[in-house]
Formats: structure tokens, C-alpha cells, sequence
């Protein structure tokens, strides 16, 4: 970036360049997600995005049929708790940077929580 300044007697000169800067992009979606069944739960597992854009802040893992949802600041694993047994589920992860929340993962394995 350069500055200018402006008045009545014109415009002055520019500025000494900025230095280069980049801005924030939301990150891409979490891939290789895995559900494990366990009683009226299931853990979830996934590999963090290919491009962050930035820090990632954490990520939410939420059930497809908006039952259960978890999130954690960081790490690469999550417990959904409260699904009712016998029903089956799939589960989708987004991770959250400075940007945003990028777009969801594509659908984990379907799971059926067990008593």
C-alpha cells in the first residue's frame, strides 16, 4: 500500500510502499473424517485442512441430523454425546480461523450408537 495526501494545491507524492500483506481466507473443509460408535455417542476424527488461511481456532463436528454437535480449539478429535441408540448418523466437520468458518466437510461413515 501507498499513501497520498490531497489538498488544494493537488495531490503529493506517494508514500514508501507498505510492506506486502496478505489477507485472511476462511479455511478448506476438514477431510478424512471417521465416526466411531460408542454408547448414545460417537467419536469423531479428522485430518485438519490442506490450507488454513490462517491459525486455525478450532473446529465444530456436528451430526447430519443436527442431534448432537461438539467443538474443540484445536484438536483433531471430538466426542458427540446425547444421540439416541440404534439410530444411525453421519457427522461433517468445519474448522473456524480469523476469517471464519469454512465450508463443511464431506459426510464421515454412518455409525449406530449401541446401549
Amino acid at each position: 500500500f501507498t499513501v497520498t495526501a490531497r489538498n488544494a494545491a493537488g495531490t503529493g507524492d506517494p508514500s514508501a510502499a507498505s510492506a506486502p500483506v496478505t489477507p485472511y481466507a476462511k479455511p478448506d473443509a476438514p477431510t478424512g473424517v471417521v465416526a466411531t460408535a460408542g454408547v448414545s455417542e460417537a467419536t469423531v476424527s479428522w485430518t485438519g485442512p490442506a490450507s488454513n488461511g490462517s491459525t486455525i481456532d478450532g473446529y465444530t463436528v456436528t451430526a447430519d441430523s443436527g442431534a448432537g454437535s461438539c467443538t474443540t480449539t484445536g484438536a483433531l478429535t471430538c466426542v458427540v454425546t446425547g444421540l439416541m441408540n440404534g439410530t444411525p448418523y453421519t457427522f461433517t466437520v468445519t474448522a473456524r480461523n480469523a476469517a471464519g468458518t469454512g465450508d463443511p466437510s464431506a459426510a464421515s461413515n454412518s455409525v449406530t450408537p449401541t446401549s
